[in-house]
């Protein structure tokens, strides 16, 4: 193999736009993926790029990282959500609060759209390609998450329901998350994100299911199951020798707050990138762009997870009399002293699934411990490598 040729192993969001800006750079970069197309862990079910982190607009963001919008990417200025005593808030925006986006492998897919652009940019894409040995030069690995910190269960459908996004705060129906409905032209996704109790999921699902019929009034067809799980992690090396570059959750980029974790893997993607490009330090350069963020993000899931339905209650009853709710999530995204000070705490008593690589749970049936087994099968022979402060 041509040791100048870019290697990039997984054809996910955060290697795509990899591959996007290195095939436009001139470099020669080839893509090997293991199945026959792109998106195939997804099926078709709505996930949103949000507006909020970054500090920069959605657009901008997809602009930086040398993305231009050939899939459904749709502004949502309004959530209606609703507290554990279904006492219900709405929340506008005048930027738009989420970007939505589809995922899977039908032609409006982000992850269809990625590849088209990748390929358009001159890089190559070898299916059913699982590689046995580490390939010379530059190699980008991005396989996927390695265990599930937080999982989604939940199902898609067609729906003569108006394009919505309704979100239900309540431990009962979503432990320490969120249940969540989204409506695009006539498909819809609706799902519980959970991130503890994962064997309980399908009884959590239809109490979700439950709770949202008895606010919306909206008619399921075709509904097709589905299920999601995301993996976040600190103290890690990003890459080794500068020569094996990690991205996307397979190097615990993930928003550890709410799973928004799209932004996260597409900017690594962008680095890794940048990284060969400019001949300088991939794991600086996370650590200048990304690191930050990974512990405001972090520090925001500790405290949330101490909230509970009494806390939701009172954050949503706060978030009513907001006029524009992007400004406090902004803020809240900020890496300000006082995240400084509370990472050192949340850090200690956070921990990550990725300890366990087998499953989750003994004799589980969650979706983490259903896919568990052929994720170790998918494994490239160059895993993540060993922790580290």
């Amino acid at each position: 193999m041509n040791s100048g040729t870019v290697h990039i192993v997984g054809a996910g969001p955060a290697n795509l736009v990899a591959a996007i800006n290195l095939a436009k750079a001139g470099i020669d970069t080839v893509v090997h993926e293991q199945g026959n197309d792109v998106g195939l862990r997804f099926n078709g079910d709505f996930q949103g790029l949000e507006n909020w982190s970054f500090n920069m607009e959605v657009m901008e963001f997809l602009r930086t990282v040398g993305v231009s919008v050939n899939f459904r990417c749709e502004p949502y200025h309004r959530a209606d959500y609703y507290s554990p005593r279904l006492k219900k808030t709405v929340v506008r925006t005048k930027d738009p609060f989420f970007y939505l986006v589809r995922r899977g492998n039908d032609d409006d897919s982000l992850d269809q759209g990625l590849k088209q652009q990748a390929i358009a940019a001159g890089a190559r894409i070898q299916w059913n390609d699982k590689l046995k040995h580490v390939p010379e030069g530059t190699v980008i690995v991005g396989t996927g998450p390695k265990a599930a910190d937080a999982i989604a269960k939940g199902i898609v459908f067609q729906t003569s329901h108006p394009d919505a996004c309704y979100c239900f705060l309540d431990d009962r129906i979503a432990p320490k998350g969120y249940a969540y409905l989204l409506v695009n032209k006539g498909k819809a996704t609706f799902a519980t994100c959970m991130f503890e109790d994962f064997r309980h999921e399908r009884i959590y699902f239809r109490r979700a299911l439950k709770v949202m019929r008895q606010i919306v009034n909206i008619d399921i067809n075709h509904p097709r199951e589905f299920g999601g799980f995301g993996n976040f992690f600190l103290g890690r090396p990003v890459s080794k020798d500068n020569r094996i570059l990690y991205t996307g959750e397979n190097a615990g980029f993930q928003d550890a707050l709410w799973g928004f974790g799209l932004k996260y893997a597409m900017f690594s993607g962008y680095l890794a990138a940048r990284s060969v490009i400019t001949k300088t330090s991939f794991e600086q350069l996370c650590y200048d762009k990304l690191r930050p963020l990974m512990e405001t993000t972090l520090v925001n899931r500790w405290l949330y997870a101490h909230v509970g339905n009494f806390g939701y209650e009172r954050i949503l009853s706060k978030i009513s009399k907001i006029d524009d709710v992007l400004f406090i999530l902004r803020k809240h995204h900020r890496y300000l002293t006082s995240k400084r000070i509370l990472f050192n705490v949340a850090k200690r008593k956070y921990h990550t699934n990725l300890i366990d690589k087998q499953c989750t749970h003994e004799h589980c049936d969650c979706v983490w411990c259903r896919h568990c087994k052929k994720l170790q099968s998918n494994e490239m022979v160059f895993s993540p490598l060993k922790n580290r402060i």
